[in-house]
């Protein structure tokens, strides 16, 4: 399943319409990333969303039903145990990716009665802060050429 937001839809759309000298002009701003997720000790679906705003991935609640349209690009695979890869393209910016597997396939990352995760989580550049998400600023990362990103799955149970 690929979220896109209606502004990714309407850029597509433009994209379209351009002649195709002018589509190549603009698509030498776009960047392969190679993304791998390590360490997935269960078999599940995982969810990735790719951040481009700060203010969306801090202000970002899972309780709140509109708050998915603020993911720049979201999406979900069923995986076994091991490693899991993707490549997808992105234009030039400064993204956060975040990731949870949920192993009991309920759609939504679990926590205990502490409001700790139950289920395998992770960031880009691997940050984790104490008992807290990070910050844009703390697990961004710039694309500025074709990169490959590793996101290690963490459990604190």
């Amino acid at each position: 399943m690929l979220l896109i937001s209606p502004f990714i839809i309407e850029a597509q759309n433009q994209i379209e319409n351009i002649d195709s000298k002018e589509s190549k002009l603009f698509l030498t701003n776009e960047f392969t990333l190679n993304l791998e997720v390590a360490e997935i000790l269960k078999p599940g679906n995982l969810f990735i969303a790719v951040w481009n705003s700060s203010v969306a991935f801090n202000d970002f609640n899972n309780k709140d039903v509109n708050a998915k349209a603020n993911i720049f690009i979201g999406f979900k695979e069923r995986v076994g145990l091991g490693i899991f890869k993707k490549t997808f393209k992105l234009p030039k910016g400064v993204y956060l990716i975040s990731v949870y597997l949920d192993s009991n396939f309920n759609n939504k990352l679990d926590y205990n009665f502490l409001g700790i995760p139950k289920e395998q989580y992770g960031f880009s550049n691997n940050e984790i802060g104490n008992l807290r998400k990070p910050k844009f600023n703390e697990g961004s990362f710039e694309l500025i050429n074709d990169s490959s990103l590793k996101i290690r799955l963490r459990s604190i149970l």
